[in-house]
């Protein structure tokens, strides 16, 4: 009988270990889903605060950008036709523009060259002279762009004609004149960061 006894309690303790084993499994593997699961939300929360998940007001900028580029674009050809053309000239719009963007997750910024073409050195004197004004009115229109904006070509495309309007403006402001001396044809980008 003391035997039995022995057998008995050798299994008894083999029963009481083999079920300690379980349930330190079951505790591991829950651990492992947990961690695995938190894993998971965080890079998923990651992923929506950089990207910004803002797809549907893109592309409707997007076609309204489109929209107004085909218009500026008539426009421009109708003015090409009709006026005799010089060589052209480009003026740098020194120093370089930074600009911070309204963005609630993250700080964004874009800084970037502009440099303007025109065909008369009148022109570029002009520029020259009322530089202040010209930078100010670009800082200020500059302000009012979205980051998803300026992160398409489209919108690049849309700024560039914007920049040329308002230096055309502003100019044209400065000078007293009517605005139909406005000679400031194109604007282009000579360096472009955005983050």
């Amino acid at each position: 009988m003391a035997k039995d006894t022995k057998e008995d309690q050798d299994k008894d303790e083999q029963e009481e270990g083999s079920k300690k084993n379980n349930s330190n499994i079951k505790i591991i593997i829950i651990a492992v889903i947990a961690a695995v699961l938190l894993s998971g939300a965080l890079v998923g929360a990651t992923l929506y605060f950089v990207t910004g998940l803002d797809s549907e007001k893109t592309v409707s900028n997007d076609e309204e950008v489109n929209e107004e580029e085909e218009e500026e674009e008539e426009e421009e050809e109708e003015e090409e036709e009709s006026e005799p053309k010089g060589p052209p000239m480009y003026h740098s719009l020194d120093p370089k523009f930074v600009i911070s963007f309204r963005d609630q997750r993250r700080a964004r910024f874009m800084q970037f060259e502009l440099d303007v073409m025109t065909r008369s050195e009148d022109t570029i004197k002009k520029i020259d002279e009322h530089m202040p004004a010209v930078r100010s009115s670009l800082l200020m229109m500059f302000d009012e762009q979205s980051y998803d904006a300026m992160t398409t070509g489209d919108g690049k495309k849309q700024l560039l004609i914007e920049v040329t309007k308002d230096v055309n403006k502003t100019i044209d402001e400065m000078a007293g004149d009517s605005g139909e001396n406005a000679a400031v044809e194109a604007a282009y980008f000579t360096s472009f960061v955005i983050q």
